[in-house]
């Protein structure tokens, strides 16, 4: 049980470091916004299937690569979706950053725990107590005055919380070592990012060649993509999926913090009312899992984390 204990302790502080760094990247994306977002995710792609590689070569484990290219069909298509999906998520965020809406991506990250646990509800048996559950119903509620502010339905808050939640999903189902799995996901969306930048150069598209600055941001997006994702990747099989939403709120509380302070993006009154209501599910969802954590026992009905 120590070791358990240990393992999830190890889990939640890997998961809390990529969510901090994935806070930070608002920043990182308003660099290159002179760039269509499209471009910029194509070299992202590349760049993290190439970073990840070289750690893969210098740990001496690019043989599990192969392996598993021999070995097991199942777990390939699984790698397939996770890059699929992520790469949809990223460029979500990377087009609303450059557009303006930092708040709805720091709004479809706030919603983003509340699919996971959704997920761990309906994969995984997880059960919720009943503190939780109205944390959850305020939050919703929130999400919904949102819908009533905009007029119409948060497709890139809705976009980016599903499909980062479902990315969790898949990589807490699959068993594939973290930095191959990351090497392959990476692997199967470069050719394409490939072929797509190719296209547009040769259509008189693209910004190639770059200034050196920008280059240096591009190819920069690898680390800054592979290091965060790795980490995730490998705390996410050691928490269960309640603690793992409970934890994600780290990343939209900066992103927030950002569009407001740095980029002075507007807050009404309707959308503060929005956020007021999440942040006090939050606060409730934290306080009584804390509690709770002091006065469940092992063999309890419901252990979350």
């Amino acid at each position: 049980m120590a070791d358990m204990k240990g393992g999830a302790r190890g889990g939640f502080a890997a998961i809390f470091f990529a969510y901090v760094l994935w806070g930070a990247l608002p920043v990182y994306w308003r660099a290159m916004s002179s760039l269509d977002p499209l471009e910029v995710l194509a070299h992202r792609a590349i760049w993290s299937c190439a970073f990840t590689f070289l750690l893969l070569v210098l740990s001496r484990r690019a043989g599990g690569v192969a392996a598993l290219l021999q070995s097991d069909r199942r777990a390939l298509l699984s790698l397939f979706a996770s890059g699929a999906v992520i790469t949809v998520n990223w460029y979500l965020y990377i087009w609303a950053v450059n557009s303006g809406r930092i708040l709805e991506t720091s709004l479809g990250y706030f919603i983003n725990p509340l699919v996971s646990i959704l997920f761990g509800v309906a994969f995984f048996k997880e059960r919720l107590r009943r503190v939780q559950c109205v944390a959850i119903a305020l939050a919703l509620c929130g999400v919904l005055a949102e819908v009533a502010h905009l007029g119409r339905f948060p497709l890139v808050s809705l976009g980016l919380a599903f499909t980062f939640g479902l990315y969790g999903l898949l990589k807490k189902l699959s068993a594939v070592e973290p930095m191959t799995g990351m090497v392959l996901e990476m692997a199967f969306m470069a050719p394409f990012a490939l072929a797509w930048l190719a296209w547009r150069q040769s259509a008189g598209l693209s910004g190639f060649p770059y200034p050196l600055s920008l280059t240096a941001l591009l190819m920069g997006a690898g680390v800054i993509t592979a290091i965060p994702l790795i980490v995730f990747a490998w705390g996410v099989s050691r928490v269960s999926m309640t603690l793992l939403g409970l934890t994600q709120y780290t990343s939209p509380i900066m992103t927030f913090l950002t569009a407001t302070l740095v980029y002075h993006e507007p807050m009404p009154a309707a959308r503060v009312a929005s956020f007021a209501l999440i942040w006090a599910a939050i606060a409730i969802f934290t306080a009584e899992s804390f509690v709770a954590s002091g006065r469940i026992r092992p063999h309890g009905v419901c252990r979350n984390g």
